[in-house]
């Protein structure tokens, strides 16, 4: 299982809104959108994509690029704590409201071949511009961009707050498929558990902890939404705020869903150690069933096997078949009784 990436920090006594050095420089995505259509294009700069002429603007970042967030912060007077939590994957998702801009921080999972994964997403709601610090290249808001593409809708209707609000709900919309794919994993291991056909315990474990990952993500993401509705911003319009209520419920039918798979998997666990447990006492049933029967014929061969020479018996020709008849005989007639009192 991949292993949640734990959040980095300065050394101890590091100023705060220092910003981390990366060794990466982002990669530039500017589409420019209102009557004009949609105009997508590749910079090379911040300064060059703030340069160009626009009615509303979306600048994605792909990549966390210390240098291209550092020329973000001074072309558009970004906060350095700010630059710094965008530039730290591990955050809690959240909101911040600044004088002249809005900083959500989003927690996107995918779950592939190696487990349960969490991408860092980072925006930045200006009037006329969204910027979205992504920690790595995605196919995450490819739904947003083709709405752009067909160059009507409220996308062009409406300001750039409802794009904001557009990525976060494409966010919030990823978590469908995830727990979608866990929960046809719990079906399969409830099947596997119920039919005694392998061991589910390491399985069982892994999805426990990949919910409660998402339990993590979830819970401030709530709270990060509930924020962002009793927010009183110029930057927020009312019609987005209707939608952004469409997004606080989502949000709250998700952890519905995480909370009762974690219940089912927890009664999972429970049913494999019992599962276990009853197993173990069908074993110990079994071999104590032989040992009681085995302790009376180990008694007569004892008996007969003590080196005494008056032992009547010893001399009576049908001694030998007359023990072995007697020890069949009590073997068959315990486990007549046994079966009689239902112990087998």
């Amino acid at each position: 299982m991949k292993r949640r990436r734990l959040k980095r920090y300065h050394p101890p006594g590091t100023s705060p809104g220092t910003l981390p050095l990366t060794g990466e420089r982002g990669e530039l995505l500017f589409l420019s959108y209102g009557r004009q259509g949609l105009v997508r294009r590749s910079v090379g700069s911040v300064e060059e994509a703030l340069g160009v002429s626009r009615e509303k603007a979306w600048l994605r970042i792909l990549g966390l690029g210390t240098h291209t967030v550092a020329q973000l912060g001074q072309a558009l007077g970004v906060h350095p704590l700010a630059l710094e939590d965008a530039l730290n994957p591990g955050q809690r998702p959240k909101i911040e409201a600044y004088e002249r801009y809005l900083f959500l921080v989003l927690d996107i999972p995918t779950l592939g071949e190696e487990g349960l994964e969490e991408v860092q997403v980072s925006v930045l709601l200006f009037p006329q511009l969204v910027v979205s610090i992504e920690e790595k290249p995605n196919g995450f808001f490819a739904g947003v961009e083709k709405r752009l593409e067909l160059g009507k809708g409220r996308l062009f209707e409406l300001g750039s707050d409802y794009l904001a609000y557009a990525l976060v709900d494409a966010a919030v919309d990823h978590y469908f498929p995830v727990l979608e794919k866990l929960g046809e994993r719990l079906e399969a291991m409830e099947e596997a558990l119920l039919a005694r056909k392998d061991d589910v315990l390491p399985g069982l474990h892994q999805l426990r902890r990949e919910l409660l990952r998402l339990r993590r993500s979830l819970w401030p993401l709530r709270d990060a939404v509930g924020a962002l509705l009793r927010l009183d911003s110029p930057l927020l319009s009312p019609e987005v705020r209707v939608f952004l209520r469409d997004v606080q419920d989502h949000t709250l039918y998700l952890l519905d869903i995480v909370e009762t798979y974690r219940e089912m998997a927890g009664s999972l666990l429970d049913l494999s150690l019992s599962t276990m447990a009853q197993r173990t006492n069908e074993v110990m049933k079994v071999l104590t069933v032989i040992g009681t029967i085995f302790l009376p014929l180990t008694f007569l061969v004892g008996v007969y096997g003590m080196n005494f020479q008056h032992m009547p018996e010893l001399a009576w020709p049908w001694a030998y078949p007359a023990l072995w008849g007697i020890m069949v005989a009590l073997a068959l007639g315990m486990l007549w009784a046994f079966r009689r009192r239902g112990w087998l």
